[in-house]
C-alpha cells in the first residue's frame, strides 16, 4: 500500500529539486549528462558500487540520461531477481525431506511474497512521482530478503540454500532505493 503523500507536497518539493541550482546535475531527472555518468553518480552512492554498474549495464535501457527510465530498469531488474527467487524457493519445497527446512523455507515464500507485492507497486509510484514511496517499498523487499536469510540461522540452524539469491535481491533493491534518494531529493 503506497503512503499517502498530498499532491501539494510533491509538487513543490519537485519543483524545488529541478529548479535548485545548488544540486548536481544527474539529480534532476532529464540532467544532460551522457549514460555512463548517469550510471556512474548513481552507483558510487549504493553500499556496492561494482554490482550497481554491472546490473544496471545488463539491461541496454540503461544507456540513458533519463533517470526514470533507470529507475523503471531498477525495479524490475529487482522484481525479476525476487521472482526467480521465488521460483527457487518453490522448487527447494517440492524437493525437501527435512521438517525445520521446509518451515524455514515456507517463511520465506511468504516473505517473497510481500516483497513482490512491494517491487509490483513500484513502478506506479515512479510514475506519479512518489518516490518517498518508492523508497518505502525498496527498502522493505531489502529487509525481506535479510528476514529470509535469518529464517535459517535456526534454531535448529540449517545452511541457507537462498544466500546468494537472498543477498542480490538486497543488493538490486538498494538500487531503487539509491535512485529513489536521487529522485526524491532526500
Amino acid at each position: 500500500m503506497a503512503v499517502p503523500i498530498p499532491r501539494s507536497i510533491l509538487l513543490i518539493s519537485s519543483l524545488l529539486l529541478v529548479l535548485s541550482p545548488f544540486g548536481p546535475s544527474f539529480v534532476r531527472p532529464n540532467a544532460n549528462a551522457d549514460s555512463d555518468d548517469l550510471v556512474a553518480n548513481v552507483c558510487k552512492e549504493h553500499v556496492n558500487p561494482g554490482f550497481c554498474i554491472d546490473a544496471l549495464k545488463s539491461d541496454p535501457r540503461a544507456n540513458t540520461d533519463d533517470i526514470k527510465v533507470l529507475a523503471q530498469v531498477s525495479i524490475e531488474l529487482a522484481t525479476f531477481n525476487a521472482t526467480g527467487t521465488r521460483v527457487k524457493i518453490h522448487s527447494l519445497l517440492l524437493a525437501s525431506r527435512d521438517p525445520g527446512l521446509t518451515d524455514d523455507l515456507n517463511k520465506c515464500a511468504d516473505l517473497y511474497d510481500i516483497a513482490l507485492s512491494y517491487l509490483e507497486s513500484a513502478p506506479e509510484t515512479l510514475k506519479t512521482g512518489e518516490y518517498n514511496a518508492l523508497n518505502l517499498y525498496a527498502v522493505g523487499a531489502a529487509d525481506i530478503s535479510s528476514k529470509c536469510e535469518d529464517t535459517f540461522k535456526g534454531p535448529p540452524p540449517y545452511q541457507s540454500p537462498l544466500s546468494t539469491d537472498n543477498n542480490n535481491t538486497s543488493l538490486l533493491c538498494e538500487i531503487v532505493k539509491v535512485i529513489s534518494n536521487v529522485l526524491g531529493g532526500f
